[in-house]
């Protein structure tokens, strides 16, 4: 019995960890060519997450937006978190869509120009999108990326009508989009929502908002990447935010809830099935190192 686990620990050591990257890519052919094919009705699977109560303080702040009120989105994120926000953020536009609610995207950083508008595309192409149109200028508009970090915070929460004044376009907001000439100031906004993937010197930018924000009735709702949980969790339910949905399974709970025809199911299935197998892998691993280092 002893040879035989020397034999199955000997044989561990000389496995090269490099090695292991091959059955994450198999998971990735499986996630496009094999599992729960769209186009069959094979049963799919289950989402197995129940919300908690913090998400439903956000779905309840979400519910009770006033029709044909207006809202701010601060769009923080680039390529390397669009797999976790795009969706989650084209649910909402399609819940304010529904609404009435019009909507008004600005950016502190450069790609999160081109994030908001592939939302908001990926939103109108959802079957169950609930306006037969959703018009630039009408519906929404897009202010740019506004430079300078937690100065761009103060000068959207204390000079909004200067920042509002033209668009990404370069066209008079006020002339051109006659959602932006009922703006005036942020308290015109019955709430500013950030989906963000990372912070403003070690501040996230909605709480830098908060902090220098006049109007404290303007509700504060953050959606924000698993890697930058840590860095919003200690602001939730504060006087700064007013709502957290942060990492895969809190956004998955969200989408499930608002527009159930995305079939995060899926996706979340799939990225369990990894995040199970990353820490499989760490574990084996530190055996492997454990295992050379007693060979030694």
């Amino acid at each position: 019995m002893r040879n035989f686990f020397n034999n199955i620990s000997t044989g561990i050591a000389k496995i090269p960890q490099w090695s292991l990257i091959f059955p994450i890519l198999f998971l990735m052919l499986i996630h496009y060519f094999v599992i729960f094919d769209r186009n069959t009705t094979e049963a799919r699977p289950e989402l197995n997450a129940a919300a908690t109560e913090n998400e439903m303080q956000v779905f309840k702040m979400v519910n009770e937006l006033p029709h044909n009120s207006k809202v701010l989105i601060l769009v923080n994120y680039g390529p390397e978190s669009k797999y976790e926000l795009e969706s989650a953020m084209s649910a909402l536009i399609g819940v304010l869509a529904e609404k009435n609610i019009g909507i008004a995207f600005a950016t502190m950083i450069p790609n999160g120009v081109e994030s908001a508008f592939t939302a908001v595309e990926k939103s109108i192409e959802n079957g169950s999108f609930g306006k037969e149109r959703f018009v630039y200028g009408h519906e929404y508009t897009h202010l740019g990326f506004i430079v300078g970090g937690n100065i761009a915070t103060y000068l959207i929460a204390n000079n909004f009508d200067e920042v509002k004044e033209r668009d990404i376009f370069d066209s008079s907001t006020d002339i051109h989009q006659p959602l932006m000439s009922e703006i005036g100031t942020i308290s015109d906004f019955s709430a500013v929502f950030e989906f963000s993937s990372q912070t403003f010197d070690g501040v996230p930018g909605i709480v830098s908002f908060a902090v220098m924000q006049k109007d404290k009735n303007v509700k504060k709702i953050a959606f924000c990447s698993s890697d930058m949980l840590s860095a919003y969790i200690p602001f939730r339910g504060s006087l700064y935010l007013d709502g957290l949905i942060g990492g895969f399974k809190s956004i998955a709970v969200f989408i499930h809830e608002f527009q159930p025809s995305m079939n995060i199911e899926r996706q979340y299935y799939i990225m369990s099935t990894i995040l199970f197998y990353i820490i499989g892998l760490v574990i084996f691993s530190n055996l492997t190192a454990l295992t050379r280092k007693n060979k030694k």
